[in-house]
């Protein structure tokens, strides 16, 4: 029988030790609704994704699919095959479930995996890491961190920060990093934090 989300939510939610009630408050919804996640009946809200993946100290791809994020490399679930697309030249009007190398025309959608280049289009949340530049948009957030620069906009947030120089804009909450030692420091302060 395969795992499914409502599963996987709840294993990762036991191994941390936290009841259905400490879930919810860090969402800011009812233990009733997590109740129901967990057990099938219905599905978290597309803007919960990230916030979920983050309270549980795991992945978005990782809740979605089951497959195991460690950075930017991923461990897939048994059985599973990992997509990885092009670069993306055209409108494409939904999400993109894998990675993705670069983004030079329009996602109408999310990317549920790495953007392994450069950004000169746009796209809305990315749920992984960009390893190249952002000369475009991303009209959302990112919650992983930008290996390159950043010389054009992210309206929402970057979780693990940028790496390179920022010319550009974050609206949200965004922090230049300049080394995988600050990196680290940062990801235990959150781990604490949570």
């Amino acid at each position: 029988m395969a795992n499914t989300m409502g599963q996987r939510i709840r294993e990762r939610r036991k191994e941390l030790g936290f009841t259905q009630e400490k879930l919810a408050s860090k969402l800011g919804v009812t233990y009733q609704a997590v109740s129901k996640w967990e057990s099938g009946t219905s599905m978290p809200d597309i803007a919960l994704i990230s916030p979920l993946a983050m309270s549980l100290q795991t992945s978005a791809e990782e809740l979605l699919t089951g497959a195991k994020s460690t950075g930017a490399d991923t461990v897939l679930a048994p059985g599973a095959k990992r997509r990885s697309w092009g670069d993306i030249k055209g409108i494409v009007a939904k999400d993109i479930h894998g990675d993705v190398r670069s983004i030079i025309g329009e996602v109408h959608g999310d990317v549920y995996g790495n953007v392994t280049g450069n950004i000169t289009g746009s796209v809305n949340n990315i749920f992984g890491n960009v390893e190249g530049n952002i000369t475009g948009t991303v009209d959302g957030d990112i919650t992983g961190y930008v290996a390159g620069s950043l010389f054009g906009i992210v309206t929402g947030s970057v979780r693990l920060g940028i790496r390179g120089r920022v010319n550009g804009t974050v609206v949200g909450d965004g922090i230049n990093i300049p080394d995988d030692k600050t990196l680290a420091r940062i990801q235990k302060k959150l781990d604490r934090d949570a």
